[in-house]
């Protein structure tokens, strides 16, 4: 027996398998809406200068014509123009699925496509050949010879094209209902409800003809068996093949079939065998069962090529040190379902939530500061506000898409600006917009290069080899250490030149500035346990060993220990009395104790003999002109406690006693009275 190479492997019902979004589901209704109203999830379109750039990929220049389309309607006008196998087959991807997905392609796709197609490399070519033969196989089951345009088309609307030719009232309902759902259920129905329905179909219509005697409705039966069965190999079956024989019939099937499929596989084997009970039965059921096995199977591939892909694409976006939140929305993925990482890599990996990131500086007195986006001018370095509020950070926040110039570098985009971005010009760095120039490509691209640690990075311009993005007295430049400009100094270029990629819409408030920039008081207090906390017009963090409390008088100081924890117990934070603490915890002069003085005037005082005790008021007042510890007194003992004349404290060696009716102030060696 010898064989036709080709034929067709219809794979589908799973949302991993096929690309394209599931559309917003629409409600049943007495008549789908046509194409051209259906709804589309919002997406920013491209500019014009993504169009012309995409166009020139195929070596089309773009014309008023071309750049007048919508983004979908771009895409398909591209893919009639195009002959590489990627090219076309990605677009077809992207226009089968949402307006993100084509607006992304035109951005990005269309370039790495057409790379793929230049190094003969597969990917998804095969993935839009199953989707083709998925609605390929649905059209022939109702006898209809689907054109290259309508393959196509989204699920959505290849699903309403078999509403509007159906001629059967079970495919034109079951057809109804899919519309209304979602893309795993027009799947669905592609692969396996139009055949049930058109099954329906067929045989009411056998059962209709009264005149029609138990043999001829038999043979009817027969031959729509067939026409059926070779819809799966997306076959409108032509009077030559459904009045064969079943034997001949299933050679031809075979025949068609792609080699190395179970549908192939499953063929041959039933033309092994002279049993026409089994050549019935491969007609009936066993050629769906293979298909499902094929399904199966090229699921799994799917399934696995795709996990490697994104491994892959974790690996580099790891590697690159500018993409932290790609990096962990990739491992959620790689966490998750199938579907979860099929989505992560036709929009997750492109969506601008993955792809914001901030710069931050690291030189000791800039840590905290980050790189902020100045339209049209130099950009700098800022801490932001002292106290953050919600937003804030939006124009330290960039957008690190494939570099303008290099797509193995990167070039930041502004999110206060969208279509401004990060360039070099005259080694001054800018926040410009792109003029579409080939000079503002390179300038806007920048590359990874290794830094200080592995948790930084540093950034080559592009435009400017050798020479890296450097803050200077606050502003950006492309540096290098040759001494030929001032912010060419060799001194801590290594440290300015290095950044730390954090997340969107970053926010230093001034305790986080002085944790991040005093290394002494950071080591002392340890790392934070708890969020930045708001009080009213005061601010506090608490850290592994003591806390850091602001307010706009004080600045960001530090209490710790039993201080602390006297100061908490007290709830002093709230008393007109202490407030925020004026000092950070400091030593006596003669070693002994610890104290810190606060906004209210107040003071607690601690020991390791006596433990911590506030001190205010007149009291306070009192023990300060004796000279503080240093007095006959020395240190307090106790807390003020109230005493028959007024308020008292207790000290090493006395006490002080306030009278509340003369308001008269009396130190003692004796003890407060009782």
């Amino acid at each position: 027996m010898r064989k036709r190479p080709g034929g067709f492997l219809v794979v589908a019902t799973s949302v991993a398998l096929l690309a394209g979004l599931a559309g917003v589901p629409a409600e049943a209704a007495t008549a789908p809406a046509p194409a051209s109203v259906t709804t589309q999830a919002t997406a920013p379109e491209s500019t014009l200068e993504d169009k012309v750039r995409a166009a020139a990929a195929l070596g089309i220049v773009a014309g008023d014509d071309l750049l007048v389309l919508s983004d979908r309607n771009f895409v398909i006008a591209l893919w009639r123009q195009a002959t590489g196998a990627e090219v076309r087959a990605s677009a077809e991807l992207a226009f089968a699925g949402s307006d993100f997905e084509c607006t992304q392609w035109i951005k990005t796709g269309i370039h790495e496509a057409k790379e793929r197609d230049n190094t003969n490399e597969i990917r998804d070519a095969e993935v839009a050949r199953q989707a083709r033969e998925l609605k390929q196989h649905a059209a022939a089951t109702i006898g209809i010879i689907a054109e290259p345009e309508l393959l196509v088309q989204t699920y959505r609307d290849f699903v309403y094209a078999l509403w509007q030719r159906a001629t059967g009232p079970e495919v034109k309902a079951a057809a109804l209902t899919a519309f209304g759902q979602d893309e795993a259920a027009q799947k669905e129905f592609l692969l396996n409800g139009i055949v049930t329905a058109h099954a329906q179909d067929q045989q009411d219509a056998i059962d209709a003809d009264n005149q029609a005697t138990e043999a001829e409705k038999a043979r009817l039966a027969a031959r729509n068996a067939k026409a059926n069965a070779a819809a799966v190999l997306g076959i409108v079956a032509s009077e030559s093949l459904l009045v064969l024989s079943d034997e001949n019939f299933i050679r031809e099937i075979w025949n068609r079939a792609t080699p190395g499929t179970e549908v192939s596989a499953a063929a041959e084997r039933t033309i092994r065998s002279s049993n026409p009970a089994d050549w019935k039965a491969f007609i009936d059921s066993g050629i769906y069962a293979a298909n499902r096995r094929d399904i199966e199977i090229a699921l799994q591939k799917k399934a696995e090529a795709d996990r490697k892909r994104l491994q892959e694409l974790r690996t580099k976006a790891a590697n690159s040190k500018v993409h932290p939140t790609l990096v962990a929305a990739a491992d959620i993925a790689l966490a998750g379902t199938v579907d979860d990482v099929d989505r992560f890599l036709r929009v997750g990996q492109y969506q601008d939530a993955v792809l914001r990131q901030s710069l931050q500086a690291d030189t000791v007195g800039s840590r905290g500061a980050y790189v902020r986006s100045a339209p049209g001018k130099q950009s700098y370095i800022d801490f932001g506000k002292a106290a953050p509020q919600p937003g804030d950070g939006v124009d330290a926040t960039w957008k690190v898409v494939p570099g303008l110039a290099d797509p193995d570098c990167h070039s930041f985009e502004s999110v206060a600006t969208p279509g401004s971005y990060l360039r070099q010009q005259d080694l001054k760095v800018l926040t410009a917009a792109s003029d579409g120039s080939d000079r503002f490509r390179t300038d806007a691209t920048w590359c990874s290069r290794a830094g200080l640690d592995e948790n930084g990075v540093t950034l080559e311009s592009k435009g400017a080899p050798g020479r890296f993005l450097r803050h200077y007295d606050g502003l950006l430049y492309a540096a290098d250490r040759s001494g030929t400009h001032n912010f060419d100094s060799a001194n801590l270029f290594e440290i300015d030149t290095f950044w730390r990629v954090h997340g969107e819409n970053p926010a230093t408030s001034a305790i986080q500035r002085r944790w991040l920039n005093d290394d002494a008081m950071r080591a002392h207090v340890g790392d934070p346990v708890a969020e930045e906390k708001a009080d009213g017009e005061l601010r506090y963090r608490d850290y592994a060993s003591g806390r850091l409390t602001w307010s706009a008088a004080t600045g960001a100081k530090e209490t710790e220990g039993q201080i602390l924890a006297k100061y908490l117990s007290m709830d002093l934070i709230h008393s007109s009395l202490f407030g925020a603490p004026t000092i950070d915890e400091t030593g006596t002069p003669d070693g002994v104790g610890r104290y810190n003085h606060f906004a209210g005037s107040g003071s607690i005082y601690w020991t390791a003999q006596y433990g911590a005790h506030p001190i205010y008021g007149a009291i306070k007042d009192r023990w300060r002109a004796l000279d503080w510890e240093r007095s006959y007194l020395g240190y307090p003992t106790a807390d003020e406690t109230a005493v028959p004349t007024g308020r008292c404290t207790n000290f090493q060696h006395g006490s002080i006693t306030w009278n509340s009716t003369t308001g008269a102030v009396t130190d003692s060696r004796n003890a407060c009275a009782k």
